[in-house]
């Protein structure tokens, strides 16, 4: 018989049970939160040509998450029409300033030369002159005149410029998040190359159109990311964005998190509950004990339904308002498996209700 009645008690299902104890219940607005970047810049090119990515980025995509500086290239676009002019506009500077070092042409030669540019004027429109003896004419005149130098520095200068455009270079400091090109395409001008997003990040909380008049900016605000499953994080409400969005009809809540996880990074998701009120010395329960307005209590080892009435809720605990005593147990987990009246083994849970901060 002794064996029989240990069998038979170990074979009971075994329930998880937590006692139902005094805390501070807590009114919230439940929302959604999403880790997002406080500055993102898209980077476009600036003309036309052929990209080639610079060595940390040659991977393309396989470079998203990279680090980059303020100022760091990114990638070249190729343009050998106006490298092949920069050369030929500093040897013509070059030339120039040499020749400014010699003794100036008498003025018999620079009188001909002007005349000769004169009379080419009046009769190239005719079409009896080809233009490029009148422009070799005027570029003659130029030379012995001495004045082309101021021309071909700013022709430098102009096409130097438009060589530093060729070059695509981070915009901030921050993250590589997103790369729309490969290596050796054919790009035009504001063609979008790249996507750096800032490493400072902020938590954009969403909640719904009849919450939302309850949030204040200074709220306090519970998140749990769903990357870190048994932590909760503190919170508080920054702003409130005075439009919602026009497909979903949700609220935008800016929050900041007191004491953010080192590794907190863009993308990240999870719930949130802004407090709007507390209640000191209530009765709490964990929220997932409770299934619609009904809770199974294990007394005496006998699984009892009672029917609960609730105050404030949050996902993790909710006031309870009659139905449940204090010191009751009550099941938390897989309560589909158990049936009033049936025989169990308790196993308690360690649930501390809350308490205001």
């Amino acid at each position: 018989m002794l064996l029989f009645a240990l069998a038979y008690y170990f074979l009971m299902p075994v329930a998880e049970v937590v006692t139902v104890r005094r805390g501070t219940a807590i009114s919230a607005v439940y929302g959604t939160v999403r880790i997002e970047p406080a500055f993102v810049v898209r980077v476009r090119a600036q003309n036309d040509g052929f990209i080639q990515l610079a060595e940390p980025f040659s991977a393309g995509r396989g470079a998203i998450g990279k680090s980059v500086e303020k100022g760091q290239l990114l990638a070249t676009i190729a343009d050998e029409e106006t490298s092949r002019q920069l050369k030929q506009a500093r040897a013509d500077l070059n030339a120039a300033v040499e020749r400014g070092a010699l003794s100036l042409p008498s003025s018999e030669l620079l009188k001909a030369a002007e005349d000769n540019l004169q009379r080419l004027q009046k009769v190239v429109s005719s079409g009896n002159v080809p233009a490029v003896e009148y422009e070799k004419a005027k570029s003659e005149a130029n030379r012995l005149r001495g004045r082309n130098l101021n021309s071909l520095q700013e022709t430098a200068k102009k096409l130097e410029a438009q060589m530093k455009n060729s070059e695509v270079r981070a915009p901030i400091d921050g993250l590589l998040t997103n790369v729309q090109t490969i290596d050796g395409e054919l790009v035009s001008d504001g063609n979008e190359l790249f996507t750096v997003s800032s490493h400072k990040n902020y938590v954009r909380g969403e909640v719904n159109e009849e919450d939302v008049g309850e949030v204040k900016p200074g709220m306090k605000a519970k998140l749990q990311l769903y990357a870190y499953r048994t932590k909760t994080f503190a919170a508080r409400v920054s702003s409130v964005q005075p439009a919602a969005d026009p497909t979903t009809q949700r609220y935008t809540v800016v929050l900041e998190m007191e004491n953010p996880p080192d590794n907190l990074m863009v993308g990240m998701t999870g719930e949130m509950n802004i407090i709007t009120g507390t209640h000191q010395n209530a009765l709490l329960v964990p929220t997932r004990a409770l299934l619609v307005d009904q809770a199974l209590v294990v007394k005496g080892g006998i699984v009892h339904s009672r029917t609960v009435q609730v105050g404030f809720r949050t996902l993790d605990f909710t006031e309870v308002t009659s139905g449940l005593g204090e010191g009751n147990h009550v099941i938390v987990s897989d309560q589909d498996k158990f049936r009033p009246g049936e025989a169990v083994r308790q196993r308690m849970v360690d649930s501390p209700p809350p308490k205001e901060s």
